[in-house]
């Protein structure tokens, strides 16, 4: 599908998109360009299995239906699932600025006009149009445009532009004003992302988070929103794993102490630790919003805890029995199995704790990637939650210790993922441990000040340690069956990770 001329031509008699997507074309091209031009794009989660089939649902249009909003609902492998697929028109010669092949669909014909049919994300007039839409609040037949005061107060934002493909998603900047997010995996009910920024920005009062601004519905289901840009660096991700190679390099080359202090990004553990538990205080703010008012944490969840980690646990046990693993993990893998039981006693031992706190919303996913560098601070993003999970489980109350337990994770994985490129000189892998567990302190250091009195957190040490042990070990458990299932090579490091913690090295 890289040549214009290759593509099917869809005739449109009154010259919308919706209606050259009717009849025996519209219905070819649902059956033999979709399941072709799917697989191809980032977003889509079905690559790895079989195509059945698949149907396009309209959820509206715009500008007299030169912009269709279709959902594409996809029967991949035996699970259904449905994506947000804008579809714009563009007329004229396409020989000269064409769009780019992998955001092209089909050819159009209108009486005697000629054009193309794209993926409206990379059409700058739809994001404008949508943007309009928020700033009006309008209600353009089944789609309804919900802005805020704040969005309309902004006035022109100032130019757009992408700043790139995510899992999921599609993010488009106006100025430094608005970031306009498009869904692209798309689900009925509340989503996540939405729902938590509106409490944090409109009931919590949390200002580490970007301002929500409007979102894009149809029926209950989310297609886009707008939030506050911010100015940042980029995510603490890549800048914390930049900086880590840089200070491993310079350590090799000059000798550096392992006592030196790091400077920013690699010192924003206190900073982090800080927002974060801010954050967690502000999603325990009293409010009669039922998705958000917490609950009780009982035996009966902590059980219930408890049962599904040994259940993952000994499901992973299984598989690396069986395992064919790099040679630098197997050692690893036979140490875990020869401390099975110690590992099952110690997931096991979260449902003798004495409930003594409050359950409340969490990130979900929370991780360095989930953090923007932000001057000398940090912004948390992406309340979406685990991709794989549903709405509803998304949107489930738990420990905000899941979330500390996956930050704490993604500080190992960043020291290992810089370790995997060095060189092996000693004195760069002493500085980046030395940061590791530099970094791992000053988070913990400040969460535990910063969130005391909170009610979702237990009131008591031990019960705190407790918990985010076994968050830790469950956490790292999940990692070890991702890396089996998907990159082997890296399976190394959840391993050694279990291992730190049955040994007591780490937090």
């Amino acid at each position: 599908m890289n040549d214009l001329t290759e593509f099917m031509v869809l005739d449109a008699p009154d010259g919308r998109v919706a209606t050259a997507l009717e009849g025996r074309a519209g219905t070819q091209f649902k059956t033999e360009i979709l399941p072709k031009w799917l697989p191809l794009q980032r977003w889509f989660a079905g690559k790895d299995k079989a195509i059945g089939a698949v149907a396009m649902a309209p959820l509206g249009d715009l500008a007299q239906g030169e912009h269709q909003l279709v959902s594409v609902d996809v029967t991949v492998g035996d699970e259904d699932q449905s994506y947000l697929l804008p579809i714009s028109v563009r007329w004229g010669d396409e020989r000269s600025g064409a769009p780019k092949p992998s955001h092209a669909l089909a050819g159009i014909r209108h009486a005697g006009r000629a054009g193309t049919l794209i993926d409206g994300a990379f059409d700058e007039r739809l994001p404008q149009l949508l943007l309009d839409g928020l700033k009006e609040n309008r209600r353009d037949g089944s789609l309804r445009f919900e802005g805020t005061d704040a969005l309309r107060r902004i006035g022109d934002p100032g130019n757009l532009r992408q700043l790139g493909a995510e899992q999921s998603n599609l993010s488009i900047a106006f100025g430094d004003k608005i970031i306009l997010k498009l869904y692209r995996r798309i689900r009925e009910g509340e989503q996540p992302d939405v729902e938590v920024a509106k409490f944090l920005t409109e009931v919590a009062g949390f200002g580490h988070t970007p301002r929500f601004l409007g979102q894009v519905a149809h029926g209950s289901t989310t297609l886009a929103a707008a939030f506050a840009f911010v100015a940042n660096q980029g995510d603490a991700w890549a800048g914390i794993v930049d900086a880590l190679e840089q200070e491993a390099r310079a350590s090799a080359g000059a000798g550096q102490s392992t006592a030196d202090a790091f400077g920013f990004p690699l010192n924003l553990g206190s900073i982090l630790g800080q927002r974060t538990a801010e954050l967690h205080k502000a999603l325990a703010a009293t409010t009669d919003d039922p998705a958000f008012a917490t609950e009780d944490l009982t035996p009966d969840q902590l059980g219930t805890w408890a049962g599904d980690a040994v259940a993952e646990a000994e499901a992973l046990i299984a598989r690396l029995e069986q395992a064919r693993l790099p040679e630098d993990a197997a050692p690893l893998a036979q140490s875990l199995l020869a401390q099975r039981e110690a590992l099952l006693s110690r997931l096991r031992a979260v449902a003798d704790l004495a409930p003594g706190c409050k359950l409340s919303r969490i990130h979900g996913d929370y991780h360095l990637g989930q953090v923007l560098l932000a001057q000398d601070d940090v912004v948390i993003i992406d309340f979406e939650g685990e991709p794989a999970r549903t709405l509803a489980e998304r949107r489930e109350k738990s420990s905000p210790l899941r979330d500390v337990a996956g930050m704490l994770r993604s500080f190992d994985y960043a020291a290992m993922t810089v370790i995997a490129r060095h060189d092996g000189d000693k004195a760069g892998l002493d500085r980046i441990e030395t940061w590791r567990q530099s970094v791992i302190r000053d988070f913990l250091d400040a969460y535990r000040l910063h969130s005391e009195g909170a009610a979702n957190l237990p009131s008591d040490e031990g019960s705190r340690e407790t918990l985010l042990d076994f968050f830790l070990l469950h956490k790292a458990i999940y990692e070890a069956g991702y890396e089996l299932s998907n990159r082997p090579a890296w399976i190394g490091i959840p391993l050694k990770g279990i291992l730190d913690l049955l040994e007591g090295k780490d937090q």
